[in-house]
């Protein structure tokens, strides 16, 4: 059978690809090959244990599917024959393309770890019978070891914390190292001692040991710690196999490159999500950059350009923006973080601000913002930031992203208009992000 597109993975991508065309181009045949059976929520992966109670309450329906007249297939396709436009599966069944979307995504990095095949060694999957062992396995375990100290480690240890003991192997210096600098990383480790979880900083897994199924873990130094479950949270790689087998580009990383219109090399086949492209914000350099967000953004446009590029294009440069809660506190983050600039030879100025989310500060729910920013020196263009508070500290990354994308230096920020109110914002001369821009100029002028 013949489809004038053929959409190949399940993922966040796939589906807002899928809704997109399916309302711009009602009467056209579209297909949808997933290889898993339900499609769980990436996002939400880690809470699949405590909060969510079941893999099965953490599923994308599939009634968008139906309600929309699009074919769905569960199986998984293993070649491209671009020559005569046909996907293939693995249970022999060919489908024909006029166009090809791959939204194939990310599986989990394996490491090079002695005993790392022993059962209860388990992954961050995002298909749905991987993730029903991951269940079994963590709901089961009394005693975890987590491999990992980023968003996804942490955000495990934060759900299953409880009753549990849980140690966090990392092999550098602190928490969420690659997405916060020390204090901020420190923040969330703390959170989570408090609930009992130690940390086992600047040390690696030596060996997994045990005769059938894990019994302990020997770390670098020599320490071992008993484990019944080891899981193993150090990153994810692009799903890209199916595109080099079918001649299409990568670059370095392994990502599908494409164009402003998110198409490959072969005019015909596009790639979004995960497993497509993305350069930096500043310099343009292939990165990692695994964000729903993204994934979505994408989708919508391959959707919209598929078959006469127009006006709208996807991110040429991506600005990393995220968000988390470990314990009590949330915590985001947008652009570069203070080391990696170092690292980079860009001077900075950084500008660190506490402030209190009400004013006056003695008003029932009252907490305070920690608040870092950074402002190229030459340019006094705001490059970074990062926040930790309640919950409402994600829409203030938010806003402060748009500043970064925009360019916009410390002097603009400080004439920029905004609202604040008792009991909804810090004190209108307390405003996290205009207070560092005004620190930042003054900093400025003594130096000059």
């Amino acid at each position: 059978m013949r489809y004038d597109v053929i959409v190949v993975g399940g993922s966040p991508a796939a589906l807002a690809f899928s809704r997109t065309f399916r309302e711009l181009y009602p009467e056209r045949k579209l297909l949808v090959i997933r290889r898993t059976e339900k499609q769980p929520i990436p996002c939400a992966v880690p809470y699949i244990v405590g909060r969510l109670k079941g893999v099965d309450n953490n599923i994308f329906s599939d009634d968008i599917y139906s309600q929309m007249a699009i074919d769905l297939v569960v199986d998984e396709v293993i070649e491209i024959d671009r020559k005569r436009k046909i996907v293939r599966t693995r249970s022999g069944r060919e489908f024909g393309y006029n166009k090809l979307v791959i939204a194939t995504g990310t599986s989990p990095t394996r490491i090079p770890i002695e005993g790392i095949d022993l059962k209860n060694v388990v992954f961050v999957f995002k298909e749905y019978k991987a993730l029903k062992e991951v269940y079994k396995v963590l709901s089961r375990a009394e005693r975890l070891v987590i491999v990992g100290a980023g968003f996804v480690g942490l955000e495990f240890a934060d759900d299953l914390a409880d009753g549990r003991e849980i140690h966090i192997v990392e092999i550098l210096n602190e928490a969420l190292p690659l997405s916060f600098d020390k204090e901020f990383g420190a923040l969330a480790r703390r959170e989570l001692e408090m609930k009992g979880v130690r940390f086992h900083l600047q040390k690696s897994i030596r060996k997994i040991v045990g005769s059938d199924k894990v019994e302990k873990v020997i770390l670098s130094d020599g320490t071992e710690l008993e484990a019944d479950a080891v899981l193993i949270a150090v990153g994810v790689k692009p799903n890209s196999e199916l595109a080099v087998k079918a001649g299409l580009r990568v670059d370095e990383l392994g990502h599908i490159i494409v164009d402003d219109y998110m198409r490959t090399n072969d005019p015909d086949i596009l790639a979004i999500g995960d497993v497509a492209q993305k350069k930096d914000f500043l310099f343009g350099k292939p990165m990692k950059a695994y964000f729903s967000t993204l994934a979505i953004t994408e989708g919508r446009i391959a959707a919209m350009n598929i078959y006469s590029p127009g006006k709208i294009k996807a991110p040429t440069r991506i600005l990393p923006v995220f968000a988390t809660k470990i314990g009590r506190i949330a915590l985001a983050a947008a652009g570069l973080i203070e080391r990696v600039a170092n690292r980079m030879g860009i001077e900075v100025i950084p500008v660190t601000v506490e402030v209190i989310n009400r004013h006056p500060a003695k008003l029932p729910n009252a907490e305070k913002i920690l608040f870092k920013a950074l402002f190229e020196k030459e340019t006094m263009r705001i490059i970074g930031a990062q926040i930790a508070g309640p919950e409402t500290v994600v829409e203030i990354i938010n806003s402060v992203a748009i500043t970064i994308e925009l360019g916009l230096t410390a002097y603009q920020i400080l004439t920029l208009q905004y609202a604040t109110q008792p009991l909804l914002t810090p004190s209108p001369s307390n405003n996290p992000l205009r207070r560092a821009a005004y620190e930042a100029i003054m900093l400025k002028r003594k130096e000059s």
